[in-house]
């Protein structure tokens, strides 16, 4: 996997050596080819992995069910002017002219989410040809879901396939859900779980005002509630709506409303409400 790397090399490369070797640092093995094939699984175990500076990807597949922190969900056709450079352009060009080409919903789908579930620690992650491909005529990109969360120092993996995985529990660790006011995945004890449902509204200019608005708000959450459960909460399920809204008095550009579900004794829980979760205790 082609990394930042690439910048120390060059500055420790002072005599006798070539850019364009550089090319290849951390690429992988093998003959520098790219596996191109939908549900395969990678190993991308260097935070560096996925610097944008050279985006390919040539070490094998490994299979689903040990560590890995990719998954490919889709392969695109690279179109376009980007796509008659005779050699691969800089990574500057790429990431303008490509940004975005790997859909996030086609990912979401991927993974089983529905438009109402909001999605944690897992991101889109786009492969290109290595520049012996390119050279080859190879003009595809790769789109992977990228496992997070990630950090300097610290990567995340998963040993079973993405696929439709939200549709089981090992999937809530990439539901969006709230401890202590900090977002972590629903597999975490936690307070709250968002629903991926917002309103907009303008910035109310008094207390008095936010205050009616936040129960415009809530009834617009109510409205959602049996939507994201499945059904509407048995009696004394002891499941809450909140809304969350911005802070008063506003700051510019905050003007939605967020829907979430809590306990309503106010008491942590662990596992997604749209998981298996039916009522809390």
């Amino acid at each position: 996997m082609a990394a930042a790397l690439v910048f120390a090399a060059a500055s420790l490369c002072v005599s006798g050596c070539s850019i364009q070797n550089l090319g290849y640092v951390g690429m992988g093995v093998g003959d520098f080819t790219t596996t191109w094939t939908v549900g395969s699984c990678h190993r991308l175990d260097q935070p560096e992995e996925v610097d944008p500076v050279f985006p390919s990807d040539t070490s094998p597949a490994v299979p689903c069910y040990t560590p890995h922190e990719s998954e490919t969900y889709a392969v695109v056709p690279l179109t376009g002017p980007i796509a008659a450079y005779a050699t691969r352009p800089s990574p500057l060009v790429l990431e303008h002219a490509l940004s975005g080409a790997c859909s996030w919903n086609a990912m979401s789908s991927f993974l089983g989410a529905q438009p109402i579930d909001a999605l944690l620690n897992v991101g889109v992650l786009q492969i290109l040809p290595s520049q012996p491909e390119w050279k080859r005529g190879v003009r595809q990109i790769r789109c992977d879901a990228l496992i997070g969360p990630r950090s300097s120092e610290s990567v995340a993996s998963i040993d079973r396939s993405l696929h439709s995985i939200l549709s089981e529990p090992a999937g809530d660790r990439f539901r969006v859900c709230r401890s202590d006011g900090q977002e972590v995945g629903c597999d975490q004890p936690h307070d709250a779980e968002l629903m991926n449902v917002w309103t907009q509204f303008a910035p109310p200019r008094t207390a008095a005002a936010l205050k009616v608005q936040k129960q415009k708000v809530l009834a617009f959450c109510r409205q959602n509630e049996a939507r994201y459960l499945g059904a509407q909460p048995a009696a004394g399920a002891n499941i809450a709506v909140q809304a969350g809204l911005p802070t008063y008095p506003p700051t510019t550009g905050e003007e939605t409303g967020q829907c979430w579900l809590a306990d309503g004794k106010e008491r942590p829980w662990t596992g997604s409400l749209r998981s298996g979760v039916k009522a809390l205790p």
